[in-house]
């Protein structure tokens, strides 16, 4: 989407030098989207696409070659791959493991990355003295605590780039615990809200995926919060420009 959103600001300027002003309104957002959609379904959206899918098959077997490397390396690294929407090559993988096996260890590290941004917004809300920033900030926790993370990484994470980052070193030492203690979940809801998917319903009795759940949480929570309060957010700091979601790959 960023590379469709420049090509559409090109062409579009480059077509208000060349139509006649009475045919601007119609014929320059026409011959636009025409244009960039055709590119962006036809060439650049498959190209990222096959990125993305890539990415995922890299992810899927540094998680089974090493569980602690590898959720050391996703844990502190998969939100960058939201805010490029890349993640989309991630979400089949993780709906086929649960499919064959009834389980993903990819997706408990996931889950980990949201509490971690999670606990980064929630610590911009507690110290700031910003009445809008405290109500975005706590409605932005509690969404990605829920599961959902683009509210607290598009309302204000990236916007604080140092809050952002310290959610990623938050969900690095998660990650790490996850993987270390092998943990997996038995069901796509992820973050804090998920927990029930840490429990695995064929072997009841075996709470090892619970445990590392509660702990890699926790962890992931103290130290976003942590570094988030000590270094990476104060009421001083400049907001930057508002970042938009970015789409599936592929998508117009």
């Amino acid at each position: 989407m960023i590379l469709a959103a420049w090509m559409a600001k090109k062409l579009g300027d480059w077509l208000k030098k060349v139509l006649p002003s009475y045919l601007q309104m119609i014929f320059n957002p026409l011959i636009t989207v025409l244009v960039v959609s055709t590119i962006t379904l036809v060439v650049t959206g498959p190209i990222i696409q096959g990125v993305a899918n890539g990415i995922a098959d890299f992810i899927n077997w540094l998680v089974h070659s090493s569980g602690w490397v590898g959720g050391l390396v996703i844990g502190g690294f998969y939100q960058l791959l939201v805010i490029f929407g890349l993640h989309w090559g991630v979400v089949p993988l993780v709906a086929q493991q649960i499919a064959g096996s009834g389980e993903s260890a990819l997706n408990a590290i996931i889950s980990v990355t949201m509490v971690s941004q999670g606990a980064a917004v929630l610590a911009v809300a507690i110290k700031s003295k910003k009445n809008d920033m405290k109500s975005l900030g706590i409605a932005a926790a509690i969404s990605a605590f829920c599961g959902v993370t683009e509210p607290a990484i598009y309302g204000i994470n990236l916007r604080y780039r140092k809050v952002f980052i310290s959610g990623l070193i938050g969900s690095a030492v998660g990650g790490f615990v996850t993987g270390l203690m092998h943990g997996s979940m038995f069901g796509f809801t992820g973050s804090l809200i998920g927990f029930s998917s840490f429990f695995d319903l064929k072997h009841p009795s075996d709470l090892n995926s619970f445990y590392a759940f509660l702990i890699s949480s926790a962890l992931a929570l103290v130290v976003s919060f942590v570094v988030t309060w000590v270094w990476g957010y104060s009421d001083d700091m400049a907001m930057g420009k508002k970042i938009e979601k970015k789409k599936r790959p592929g998508t117009v």
